[in-house]
């Protein structure tokens, strides 16, 4: 409660001393003790699964800024990233012609401090507040991950971070940020966490209003807590309509005769940037065989921006739907770049998730004969 009054001081204190933002913008300013100036401080957007980034910059004096537009309040995170050291990330609400200020006394952004008079912005600290013992193990394994048991200790702080966060949630008024912590919730059943409080969540999803469900964050909650059938090795392979730069509609089955090489990826993702050399190898060294058909989970507008910086050819397909609701779900995508070889009946042939130099040749290599 001190610590909670500390920051609303603040808050107040920063209102009425710091100069006015431009009603359509935000501004971040950070002032870091005990890291070095050559840190770099990232920015980034969550949108659906993924992070865009919006903002650099290099501590100086240990400070940093950001401005951007804004429309309405928005989450966003901050990272910091210290020699080959790279933490976990910081939620900040931001909202038009407001001014955050962030605080912290070392690399760890987890644990860094946002004031305003944002009301999300307090909610977010609330929720924080609740798990910080298991927010600070949790930072302290990301780099200490050498046994069976620091990985299930560390599985085991995520499930303990997402027991207390559904109940807190039980009595909690549903707001913005009640539907992103429901969101992390049942994100996390995916990789076996939170099993034994799922009914807990179905029984939340149950106060949501049909405008919340209908939602981008509802629809990923839906698709988290009533997944769908998933397909892999030696099943049927999934379609579903996929949609090119210029609006037309595709499906896998058009290459049906050929072996099909599936990329989920995205812009944000980079192993995802690595691969795509040699995705553009395969496609055209084996266009007689292999249908290469990478698959965007990034919103239309940043995928057809990234189209076009990278310049990008081929069978560019998006399905235009948020996150996991679409065929990255029926494949089971937990993480990209997640690829897909179907064989020539539709049968698919093998499921692998990552990316290093000549893997994908290996793959082909291995499975085309």
């Amino acid at each position: 409660m001190k610590q909670l009054l500390c920051l609303l001081f603040a808050a107040v204190a920063v209102t009425a001393c710091a100069p006015a933002v431009p009603a359509g913008e935000f501004r971040i300013v950070g002032k870091i003790e005990n890291v070095p100036d050559s840190a770099v401080v990232r920015l980034y957007e969550p949108q659906g699964q993924m992070l865009r980034g919006i903002g650099v910059d290099t501590l100086a004096g240990g400070r940093f800024s950001f401005r951007d537009t804004v429309a309405f309040p928005k989450v966003v995170q901050i990272s910091v990233t210290v020699g080959d050291y790279r933490g976990g990330t910081l939620d900040v609400w931001v909202a038009p012609g407001k001014r955050i200020e962030v605080r912290g006394e070392d690399k760890q952004a987890w644990l860094w401090e946002a004031a305003s008079d944002i009301a999300e912005q307090a909610d977010e600290d609330m929720y924080r507040a609740l798990v910080e013992p298991q927010i600070c193990e949790l930072n302290w394994f990301q780099d200490m991950l050498n046994t069976q048991q620091d990985f299930a200790r560390y599985m085991e702080l995520f499930g303990q971070v997402s027991e207390k966060t559904v109940r807190r949630m039980q009595t909690a008024p549903v707001t913005r940020v009640w539907l992103n912590k429901l969101a992390e919730c049942a994100r996390l059943l995916q990789f076996g966490i939170g099993t034994a409080h799922k009914a807990e969540m179905l029984a939340l999803y149950d106060r949501m209003t049909e405008e919340q469900r209908q939602s981008p964050t509802g629809r990923r909650i839906d698709a988290c807590l009533n997944p769908v059938a998933t397909v892999g090795v030696g099943d049927r392979m999934a379609d579903g309509d996929l949609y090119d730069i210029d609006g037309d509609v595709h499906h896998l089955a058009e290459f049906l005769g050929k072996y099909i090489l599936l990329e989920f990826g995205s812009k944000g993702c980079g192993a995802c940037l690595e691969a795509i050399p040699e995705l553009k190898e395969i496609a055209e060294r084996c266009k007689d065989r292999v249908a290469v058909v990478n698959i965007s989970l990034d919103p239309e507008p940043e995928w057809k921006e990234f189209i076009a910086e990278k310049q990008l050819v081929g069978n560019q397909w998006n399905e235009l739907v948020d996150g996991d609701t679409g065929l990255g779900s029926r494949y089971g995508v937990k993480g990209i770049p997640h690829f897909v070889l179907i064989a020539p009946d539709g049968r698919i042939q093998d499921v692998w998730q990552g990316y290093g130099k000549g893997s994908l040749q290996e793959k082909i290599a291995e499975n085309i004969k």
